[in-house]
């Protein structure tokens, strides 16, 4: 959060990220230099770590909500347009499908590096040692910092914009107490929102004038900021339930990689490399996502709206801990594992697991990072998209209060109750948050009406599959 309000209020995403960088960049060192064989020798090994952890996580605290809108910046256009392709066909480019298919590639990039680094530092770790293992990350972030700031000049960097928090509230405050008015008792009734009575053309029937204080103070902002806002809050309230698809993927960075420890692995293969078949999942199938499911779906008239594939995640989050607790129960019954703690069982069992929740993560957390970006303000993306990131905060909270339970013989029940709860949460989130989907559509259909870009524009414009649909457009 405080790297968005930097970013949106100071000096803009692009330095924001370059100061954080730095910041993050000494978190590293430090745990490289405390894990060295010297300083574990001298008891600066866990003062370290501590100490490297609070500053690796102001760091990317500061990048990590703010990376993914810079990128999303560099696609300039932020309308719907009529492009020609190299065959002369005349076709609209949608601005929705554009920042989604850049969002999948955004978050396929990431899943790279998580896989080379993943499957190396663990191996590194396991032969060389923990100082080895930090290294190689340390370095490579060092030459991505290099790579950021020589790429300056290419990228777009939006500046800084006024206190949008401020504002934002002063409008809250604003719009709460002409609501409160007895002339607009009735024109409460009929507002869908009260940040209606914060617009000069609010039409509210039978709303009260505003007095000259209220013109005045209302110069401050217009009514299409007001417009923005509401989609931004709109946008906001569908973080809270997702924190608890986040509790079913966390299970992937602590208790699956305690399942793996008591299954049958071939020798020399440290425990914590299996979660990285999330991201090699997450590298097949992203692409496959974005270039022949998404665009078969709408060859077929078929549209898998945010709310949908939100909803789909939550579903394959939690069919992801069914497998789980059906593994660990194959565990627990194994033989050899009740006579040595060790089981039978190969590891190689959890890769469904790991590719289930690959598949959730394509549907429920691209699209919430997506989702945030395109329904925030200009001045407000960045704290937007911050925003997003809050249930892994509270899924994190949760993880921790569920922890005293993690252990033997409770982890079937544990992975059946993250189930359970991401399932029942999953049902809940669609039947709260299925009517976003339609309003979108409504906007979207309205704002190709005003760009008189309504299909069918003319006898030579597509919107179907052609030359746009091959792009994933």
């Amino acid at each position: 959060m405080l790297g968005a309000l930097v970013a949106d209020q100071y000096v803009g995403r692009y330095w924001t990220i370059l100061i954080f960088s730095f910041i993050y960049m000494a978190g590293w060192v430090i745990l490289t230099a405390t894990a060295s064989p010297a300083a574990l020798d001298n008891g600066a090994g866990f003062p370290g770590y501590v100490v490297a952890l609070i500053v690796i996580g102001f760091g990317t605290g500061g990048i990590k909500g703010i990376v993914a809108p810079l990128c999303a910046d560099q696609y300039r256009r932020t309308d719907n347009y009529i492009k020609e392709t190299k065959s002369g066909e005349l076709v609209m480019m949608d601005y929705d499908l554009s920042i989604q298919r850049l969002y999948n590639w955004f978050y396929w990039a990431i899943n790279v590096g998580s896989v080379i680094g993943g499957i190396i530092c663990p191996l590194l770790e396991l032969n060389v040692g923990f100082w080895a293992a930090f290294l190689l990350p340390t370095c490579m972030f060092a030459l991505s910092i290099g790579v950021f700031v020589a790429g300056s000049r290419f990228y777009y960097k939006p500046g800084p914009t006024e206190s949008v928090v401020l504002k934002a509230w002063k409008i809250v405050r604003f719009a709460h107490r002409q609501a409160k008015l007895p002339e607009n008792k009735e024109a409460k009734k009929a507002c869908k929102d009260t940040l209606d009575f914060a617009k000069r053309d609010s039409q509210l029937p039978n709303v009260a004038e505003w007095t000259s204080e209220a013109c005045e103070e209302a110069t401050k902002w217009d009514d299409q900021f007001i417009d923005e806002l509401k989609q931004a809050i709109m946008a906001c309230k569908i973080f809270v339930p997702i924190s608890i698809y986040w509790v079913c993927y966390n299970q992937l960075s602590n208790n699956l990689l305690s399942q793996a420890s008591q299954m049958s692995r071939p020798a020399g293969l440290p425990n914590d490399i299996m979660n990285n078949f999330d991201p090699i999942a997450l590298i097949i199938f992203i692409p496959i996502c974005d270039v022949l499911l998404y665009p078969a779906l709408r060859k077929l008239k078929i549209n898998f709206f945010p709310q949908q594939r939100i909803t789909a995640g939550f579903m394959l989050g939690a069919a992801s801990m069914v497998y789980a607790a059906i593994v660990q129960h194959y565990i627990y019954i194994d033989q050899q594992y009740l006579e040595t703690g060790k089981s039978s069982v190969s590891v190689f069992l959890q890769i469904p697991c790991y590719v289930l929740i690959a598949f959730s993560e394509i549907f429920a957390s691209i699209t919430a990072m997506e989702y945030a970006y395109t329904h925030a303000p200009k001045s407000m993306k960045s704290l937007v998209s911050a925003v997003s990131l809050w249930p892994n905060c509270v899924a994190a909270l949760i993880s921790l209060a569920i922890s005293p339970a993690a252990h033997d013989p409770n982890m079937v029940w544990v992975y059946t109750g993250v189930a359970v709860g991401g399932f029942v949460c999953g049902c809940l989130y669609y039947a709260i948050f299925r009517h976003y989907d339609t309003m979108d559509e409504e906007f979207r259909l309205k704002k190709l009406a005003e760009q008189n870009l309504t299909y069918p524009v003319n006898e030579n414009v597509s919107t179907g599959a052609s030359e746009a649909e091959k792009s994933g457009y």
